[in-house]
């Protein structure tokens, strides 16, 4: 029962109540634009005449689209001496030096919603090298631009090398020691899991992304941070990006983007381009910075369908192997059920040669591996193809997601025999890195080839309208960049890369022209070119595991929210587990009945006559509910310790089980969000107090706790001010509030 005094929760018997304590005033402070040089100067009128246009803007919602011309893009850009925020080396010669002589000419085109689209063109007036910049500059006081270089002339050009289309200096100011923030990439229990990096004087900082294909280590986005001000940025290259931090002299922080490696000559009339580079400035509140760029992510960088952001599914895993007579069951008794499922959901191991397969992925066992790059349906557990199964989706009200890995294929599956020159490189390897399992070879297909280009586009084209898919996941199991690299020719170094990009960004909005309403699962990609066309409905592999610790994905949320709004994730079922269910809740979230992978003893179970389909059905009704919120601004409330050891098996007492975990989603234009808080397994606090975060102090707010009880109305000022007292007795334990604006 709800009173004025408490809320109780049903996963851990939850309360919350205001305490009595006043606190320090804790209203917003919007982030805005600051120039390099001109950072003192700015404190004054012009920082605080965006301040208040930034801030504006977030109450409102809507960017201010009248607005001075940016005085970032002016002072690095636009100006007729601009100190530019990019570099390549050419002929031996650095750009710097070069573009002074060089003709140079701009253009300027207002788009469409207060962007204005700024083309700066440079030309060797020797060699015909043009160089071309295009920049967009947005009403949220975000930029973006990537780099064009062509050769116009009649014969190869002198050597292009180490083209970095960010690379400019961060000038420091005020007291402390600047500090990096970014997160951890796709790997591990701590995926995602925010890092602060301080950088003294003479120390450096590396991220990039090896491989070339995943973002297993980090993933592309960052904040410079000082006191009250700092420089957010990102990188769109689905490819080996590379993002370094160093801090040479004391009044400065040099941030240099792009590709790991450039060394190559240009033919007559060939084009290339780099990566896509956004920078966001800010001043004020780092948090209100960061809600500022997902305002922008979530606008500018998110697959719109019927000009609205894509709705990531809930979804119900299933393995390809899973015979369609099974599947049919399957799908009868979950929408029987009344789960609320929104995609049946087939991964890897549907296709191949006609062979015998195993219902559920069996760890050591599986054998997708082997078969990738035959995109045949494998006619044993599927004689009729997937399209039985995809038609009793959309007849119970689901979409339909299919598994592929289009990028890789072994060594004798038909298409290496037939058109060998598609494909770039070899590699070999046994299964899974287990000596026990098959030595395969594998090869790349090479996207960057247009006629193999337009064959893999015909055929997936085909494939899906003749399967019914809805959603086309691409994954990608290996590391692209060795491939790139021994097709490289000495003089030539990064274009495989740079084609091979290029077509892949090709491919994806290709199958988005020819099938308008179809949604791109690219899986843990990360970059912002890949985010603008897909969504990620795994962000991580470890939540997959029927052992994963529930601490992974509440990890994986803290740390991924600062970038971006849209994110998927996994989890296997532990039927009357509250804690853990409410750990996976996302924007989207795709489980199984049963356990679908594991070890041999762990999966192969259908679905038990005792299973709790009431308790399941309250959580799916929860997690719809709360959706929408994931969308809003972003607050930390309990953030990870910095010093936390969030690995699997920690017992110090560093140990992020000893922790609580809480955050904020609001909705300030609808009045309304959200507060998740977990108590986890260490941890002897019973309670936790915390200050709420951009409500509206003159407001009333009905607050209502997801287990029971009727809502309870606080003031808006008492909830930033005096804050919200949550208990949770057992552990682990989970509470999730929601509350509006009164009426």
């Amino acid at each position: 029962m709800l009173t004025n005094d408490s809320l109780r929760s049903r996963s851990g018997y939850a309360t919350f109540e205001i305490p009595c304590e006043p606190t320090l005033d804790c209203e917003r402070r919007a982030p805005s634009i600051v120039s390099r040089n001109q950072w003192a100067k700015w404190i004054g009128a012009v920082i605080l005449g965006f301040c208040l246009l930034a801030q504006k803007a977030i109450a409102a919602g809507k960017p201010e689209n009248t607005r001075q011309n940016n005085p970032w893009l002016q002072e690095h850009l636009l100006n007729s001496k601009p100190q530019l925020p990019f570099s390549f080396v050419y002929d031996r010669q650095p750009s710097e030096a070069l573009l002074k002589a060089w003709k140079k000419k701009t253009a300027i085109r207002q788009l469409d919603g207060g962007r204005t689209e700024h083309t700066v063109i440079w030309t060797d007036p020797k060699t015909n090298l043009r160089v071309r910049l295009t920049a967009v500059d947005y009403p949220d006081f975000v930029m973006d631009w990537t780099m064009y270089f062509t050769n116009d002339g009649k014969i190869d050009t002198p050597m292009l090398e180490d083209i970095q289309p960010l690379d400019t200096s961060v000038p420091l100011t005020g007291n402390g020691v600047p500090t990096i923030l970014y997160s951890k990439g796709c790997g591990g229990m701590d995926t995602y899991a925010l890092q602060k990096k301080p950088l003294n004087q003479l120390e450096s900082l590396h991220l990039s992304n090896p491989g070339g294909g995943k973002t297993g280590d980090t993933v592309p986005f960052f904040d410079i941070q000082m006191d009250g001000h700092g420089m957010i940025g990102a990188v769109g290259w689905p490819g080996k990006w590379a993002i370094s931090f160093s801090r040479p002299t004391e009044p400065a922080i040099v941030v240099r983007a792009g590709m790991e490696k450039t060394h190559l000559s240009l033919h007559p009339g060939e084009e290339i381009r780099t990566p896509q580079i956004l920078l966001s400035p800010w001043e004020g509140n780092d948090i209100d910075a960061h809600n500022l760029l997902r305002r922008h992510i979530l606008k500018y960088h998110t697959p719109q369908y019927d000009g609205k952001p894509v709705v990531l599914p809930i979804s119900h895993l299933g393995w390809g192997g899973m015979k369609t007579t099974t599947s049919l069951r399957l799908i009868d008794q979950i929408t029987k059920e009344n789960i609320g499922y929104e995609t049946f959901w087939m991964d890897a191991g549907w296709y191949g040669a006609d062979r015998d397969v195993d219902e559920f992925q069996v760890f050591g066992r599986e054998d997708w591996f082997l078969h990738a790059g035959n995109w045949r349906v494998n006619k044993v557990p599927h004689p009729n193809g997937l399209r039985p199964i995809s038609d009793a989706a959309h007849a119970k009200g689901m979409k339909f997601l299919l598994w592929f890995e289009p990028e890789r294929a072994i060594v004798g599956t038909p298409l290496t025999i037939e058109h060998p020159e598609w494909f770039i490189g070899e590699e070999g390897a046994n299964v899974e890195g287990n000596d026990s399992r098959p030595f395969v070879k594998f090869r790349l297909f090479d996207f960057g080839n247009p006629v193999a280009r337009q064959f893999m586009i015909d055929s997936m084209s085909d494939f899906i309208t003749k399967e019914g898919i809805d959603i086309f996941r691409q994954d990608c199991n290996l590391a692209l960049a060795p491939f790139w690299s021994q097709t490289d020719s000495l003089d030539r170094q990064g274009i495989t890369e740079i084609r091979y990009v290029e077509g892949l960004l090709k491919f994806w909005d290709e199958l988005r022209q020819r099938h308008p309403q179809l949604i791109l699962d690219i899986v843990q990609r990360g970059d912002l070119e890949s985010i603008s066309r897909g969504v990620d409905l795994s962000r991580a592999d470890y939540p997959v595991s029927p052992d994963a610790d529930p601490i992974g994905n509440e990890l994986s949320t803290q740390g991924l929210s600062y970038w971006r709004p849209h994110y998927g994730t996994l989890l296997q079922i532990r039927p009357r587990d509250t804690y853990h269910f409410r750990s996976g809740f996302a924007p989207g979230l795709a489980f199984a009945l049963f356990n679908v992978a594991g070890t041999k003893e762990q999966v192969g179970s259908f679905i038990p006559p005792d299973f709790p389909f009431d308790w399941l059905r309250s959580l799916v009704e929860e997690l719809k509910q709360v959706r929408p919120y994931y969308y809003g601004d972003y607050y930390p409330l309990l953030p990870c310790r910095s010093d936390a050891d969030c690995t699997t098996g920690a017992s110090n007492e560093r140990s992020a089980a000893f922790e609580w975990a809480a955050w904020q989603f609001n909705r300030p234009e609808q009045g309304d969000g959200m507060v998740q808080a977990f108590r986890r397994d260490k941890n002897n606090d019973l309670m936790k107090d915390m200050r709420l975060r951009g409500l509206d102090p003159t407001a009333t707010y009905e607050v209502t706790d997801l287990d029971g009880g009727a809502p309870n109305r606080i003031s808006g000022r008492d909830l930033m001010q005096k804050g919200l007292h949550v208990e949770i007795a057992g552990k682990p334990g989970a509470a999730i509030i929601t509350y509006k604006r009164a009426r």
